[in-house]
């Protein structure tokens, strides 16, 4: 729950088929009116039943949170895929959450059960009843579908209870398609026999098969009936228009808000709702047409919807260009809002993939942070107040921004999965003010775009990311971290070409006795020694110190100059017995250091500051020895 609203799940897959987000903003409208709210988590490409359950795609399904979810709906019948459908309800059930089936039947659930053979037996019923028709021949589906030998044995009872002889003869499968469903028509008139009556299993079956009728001079419904299934458009703009039945969409609206009302009044959690279907009677079987769309007008809106699919798909490719040669996340939510991405629409990446250094192609498990890339919403808002949206951290507990007034304006929130070589990048968000079926249609467009162009742009980061590590690998000493001759060389190089005509300061260190340490406690203790010593170096100079090690136990230090420096040597010194103090090692690393300051505009190269060593040192060495009274 939050705040007053009990928030509903929804699983489904497909969200731009037609059926589907129809569906869902009838489902919206009937919660909207209520105190429930609307999540629904989406699947864009199709779960045949070889994917598996944790498949990458389905990671969507995984979003929902028993801390804000009051019960869940698995839309099975679009899902299809009954692995991924477990995996959802027993995860729904370990959270105690109240699960809602809508087509197929799972234990522990409430399914709501489409009843659709009783159309079929409903439509040969009205044939036979109504019309006085006994010669019938089905065009099924796909042969084995489990969804057509339902609608088989259907039309098989409804001619029993007629004793009507059924034999396999009066069915011929159309694959659900329009061109397999006219040859089985074509093949029956060719055969000699054509029957009174077809009953076909969906709608674009029959209107193929009244089309090809038409096309033979067979008049419809004078010399043979047609029917069809799902009630689309075209049948109320085919010529004649064509008998159909379906499910309403609002009849199961009300039956699952009749049922969460019911779970959350203390009834029952398991249980069978059953949905029937309705006929919707048209000219086709020889009943008046029970409305009309003109075909002009569909033909051209399904025109239109192509012809924007084709355009947006040029403008998202061009997108998805700019976004991959993006030079930081700022600029790529520039990007989105200049190209008018979508106007409702959040873009929230997982914190953790946006540090450069975390591989893009391996899930994370860290963290609940998440990043808000891309708000069509506060973006607008902004631009009133004439301020300049800049993506931000959120909480993950916070799910989207804006939550509160999403809720409050009766918004279903869309999300889907953001996935890159099967890694889950985030997620995107859509939450859209009205019902326009072009939006949804774009949903698997946009969100297939900034799979490939976000993740493109995070595994640019990280290859950019390795080669810098690997850069920075190549010019390190791996025993003390300090540069080794080529890195030094790189960044003095650097240094120069900055420096104009200010003094340097060349810090020249040697270890004392270290050939004393390896032979006696073994070379391990000689490496550490060395490597106290340059951490001695690198922590008493200025932080633009230039530091290397470029011989054995041999160390050097390079930085402009300033006469407020501290005295390195005493630094160093300190550092070097504070060490000692507490080492606990039966010997004491002790270090030479020689100090020389270049004269004004002097940039000696790495040799002749190789050579200066040399001298300082044997200077240093010299000044140790003689304070110790060896000379």
């Amino acid at each position: 729950m939050i705040g007053k609203y009990k928030i509903i799940a929804l699983m489904t897959c497909r969200i731009h088929d037609r059926d589907c987000y129809e569906f869902i903003n009838v489902l919206n409208k009937r919660f909207s009116e209520t105190d429930f709210r609307l999540f629904v988590y989406n699947s864009s490409p199709r779960l045949d039943e070889d994917v598996k359950e944790n498949d990458p795609q389905t990671s969507v399904y995984e979003m929902f949170d028993a801390s804000f979810t009051d019960a869940v709906i698995v839309d099975s019948e679009h899902i299809g895929n009954t692995a991924v459908c477990e995996k959802i309800i027993n995860r729904a059930l370990d959270m105690k959450l109240p699960v809602i089936s809508l087509g197929k039947s799972f234990d522990g659930c409430i399914n709501i059960s489409y009843e659709h053979h009783a159309g079929i037996e409903d439509i040969v019923a009205h044939l036979a009843d109504a019309h006085g028709i006994s010669d019938f021949h089905m065009i099924a589906g796909t042969k084995g579908n489990s969804f057509s030998d339902k609608r088989i044995e259907a039309f098989k009872k409804a001619l029993q209870k007629r004793n009507i002889t059924f034999n396999d003869d009066m069915v011929s499968y159309g694959d659900f398609w329009s061109e397999p469903a006219a040859r089985a028509a074509e093949r029956l008139l060719n055969e000699g026999r054509l029957p009174k009556a077809f009953v076909c299993a969906n709608d674009h079956m029959a209107v193929a098969v009244s089309v090809f009728l038409r096309s033979r001079g067979i008049s419809v419904p004078e010399d043979v009936a047609v029917t069809g299934y799902d009630c689309l458009d075209t049948v109320f703009s085919s010529s004649p228009t064509i008998t159909s039945a379906c499910i309403r969409k609002e009849a199961i609206s009300e039956r699952i808000c009749g049922t969460l009302s019911d779970v959350f009044g203390g009834g029952k959690r398991e249980g069978v709702v059953k949905a029937y279907p309705e006929i919707v009677f048209n000219e086709s079987c020889g009943c008046e047409a029970s409305r009309r769309l003109d075909a002009a007008y569909l033909f051209n809106e399904q025109t239109n919807m192509f012809n924007r699919f084709q355009n947006e798909n040029i403008i998202l490719s061009e997108t998805a260009a700019r976004i991959q040669k993006g030079k930081n996340f700022e600029d790529i939510a520039f990007i989105m809002h200049r190209d008018n991405l979508m106007y409702a629409m959040c873009c929230l990446i997982k914190q953790e993939y946006t540090n450069e250094s975390v591989n893009p192609e391996i899930e994370s498990k860290h963290g609940d942070g998440i990043f808000v890339l891309y708000d069509g919403d506060m973006i607008e808002y902004k631009k009133t107040l004439g301020e300049k949206f800049a993506p931000y951290y959120m909480s993950g507990k916070d799910i989207v921004p804006s939550l509160d007034y999403n809720l409050n304006e009766g918004r279903c929130l869309i999300f889907t999965a953001l996935n890159y070589l099967g890694v889950t990048l985030g997620y995107l968000c859509f939450h859209f003010s009205g019902f326009a079926a072009g939006n949804y249609s774009k949903i698997p467009q946009t969100t297939g775009m900034l799979n490939n162009a976000l993740g493109g742009f995070i595994n640019q980061r990280y290859k950019h990311y390795l080669m810098k590590s690997i850069e920075r690998i190549s010019g390190t000493d791996v025993l003390t971290g300090l540069y080794n001759r080529r890195g030094f060389c790189t960044e003095y190089d650097r240094l120069l070409e900055k420096l104009r005509d200010e003094p340097l300061a060349v810090i020249m260190c040697d270890l004392d006795g270290l050939k004393y340490i390896n032979d006696t406690f073994g070379h391990e203790e000689g490496d550490n020694a060395i490597h106290t010593a340059a951490a001695a170096l690198k922590d008493v100079c200025p932080s633009d110190a230039i530091c290397t090690r470029f011989g054995g136990d041999e160390m050097m230090a390079v930085f402009p100059y300033k006469e407020d420096n501290t005295d390195v040597r005493t630094l160093f010194c300190e550092y070097l017995d504070r060490y000692n103090e507490r080492s606990g090692k039966p010997y004491s690393v002790a270090a030479s250091i020689g100090i020389y300051i270049t004269a004004d505009g002097e940039k000696p190269d790495f040799e002749e500051l190789v050579k200066k060593s040399d001298v300082l040192m044997y200077e240093e060495k010299k000044r140790r020895k003689t304070a110790r009274g060896t000379l």
